[in-house]
């Protein structure tokens, strides 16, 4: 089902098992495609502009762990600090 849906859509980014996690990932490009999509002309510009690169982030079915959803304590916001 995954390749599936990999296959018949065209995405910026896509995300497997989870929302928003591919946002946050630093080696992931992030955008959109078409006229979400913004892109340079000439040169190396021209061909990255006219192919498209996917991101894709595929997550385990473990469950997430809680500290990455709201309501947030100040103790887990304390530690997200020191982590990022």
């Amino acid at each position: 089902v995954q390749d599936r849906v990999l296959a018949g859509t065209s995405a910026g980014g896509t995300a497997i098992n989870h929302v928003w996690l591919h946002v946050g990932v630093p080696g992931l490009p992030f955008g959109g495609v078409g006229e979400s999509g913004m892109g340079a002309y000439h040169g190396r510009h021209s061909f990255e502009t006219f192919s498209h690169r996917r991101s894709v982030l595929k997550k385990p079915t473990l469950p997430d762990p809680p500290l990455i959803f709201p309501p947030y304590t100040a103790r887990t916001i304390r530690w997200l600090k020191k982590l990022f």
